[in-house]
């Protein structure tokens, strides 16, 4: 098939489907994760196991693009399977799901990178709210780091590289470069100082704005009060400095509509 296809002045493009693993012991919460998953309108190509060995086995040799991992399953556990496919370096954007929410257990799956926790009984709504993050995920996401501190702009850069999303990052010492960037390549999310020498974060704020009045910008500052007073121009969110990689997380969840995990 090939990869695309005209007619008349439309394109149409065939879209490469997932490869969805669903590992439940349980039949009943296979179905109720297929289902889901099947009715979300995504091309799509859905694995079932139905003990670890099976996930392993999958995992360890197909090209899976998300996983639903059951952590009680014979034969293997689901942490099992998480740590030993982790160990190989193919361990895809996975969801753990389980019949208790211990919080040490928890604790263990995200220090495992995974990106949510259900619990049982869940939801199709729930999956489907999985399904709807991986597609954000999945897509490649512009940022744009305006801060006149080289150091700063590095840090920010690596913390952003460490979210779950899929960011291509760019750079400017100040608001009259980051303009001239963002008009030749406009950014998804663009991360502001507020405090900067020339245009200051109030002043390239307004320029964006002027130009792309959508323009989605995360303040970000040291200190609270200039945050706080910059509040009436409405930005579309705010960073206090310093901040790690889960508040990095949580703010772009917030700007694409997207429900937090569980295990956030």
């Amino acid at each position: 098939m090939s990869a695309s296809m005209i007619e008349d002045d439309i394109v149409f493009v065939d879209v490469p489907p997932w490869h969805i693993l669903v590992a439940d012991d349980s039949p009943l919460w296979r179905r109720v994760a297929t289902e889901a998953i099947q009715a979300s309108g995504n091309p799509v190509v859905i694995h079932e196991a139905g003990d670890g060995g099976q996930a392993l086995e999958i995992l360890s040799n197909r090209s899976i693009d998300l996983a639903f991992i059951d952590l009680s399953m014979p034969e293997l556990t689901g942490d099992e399977v998480v740590d030993r496919i982790g160990k190989k370096g193919r361990m895809p954007f996975f969801v753990v799901i389980s019949a208790d929410d211990d919080a040490a257990r928890i604790a263990r799956m995200r220090q495992l990178s995974a990106y949510d926790y259900l619990v049982k009984p869940f939801s199709g709504e729930a999956i489907t709210r999985v399904l709807k993050t991986y597609e954000r995920v999945k897509a490649r996401t512009s940022v744009l780091i305006i801060d006149d501190s080289e150091t700063n702009r590095a840090i920010i850069w690596r913390l952003l590289e460490r979210t779950v999303f899929q960011l291509d990052i760019a750079g400017a010492p100040d608001g009259v470069s980051a303009f001239e960037l963002y008009v030749k390549n406009p950014a998804d999310i663009v991360f502001l100082d507020v405090n900067m020498p020339g245009l200051d974060g109030e002043q390239t704020l307004r320029i964006l704005r002027a130009h792309s009045p959508n323009v989605r910008v995360i303040l970000m500052s040291g200190d609270q009060k200039s945050l706080d007073s910059l509040a009436r121009y409405q930005a579309t969110d705010y960073l206090r400095k310093p901040f790690r990689p889960a508040d990095l997380d949580l703010v772009i969840h917030k700007i694409f509509g997207l429900a937090l995990p569980f295990a956030a």
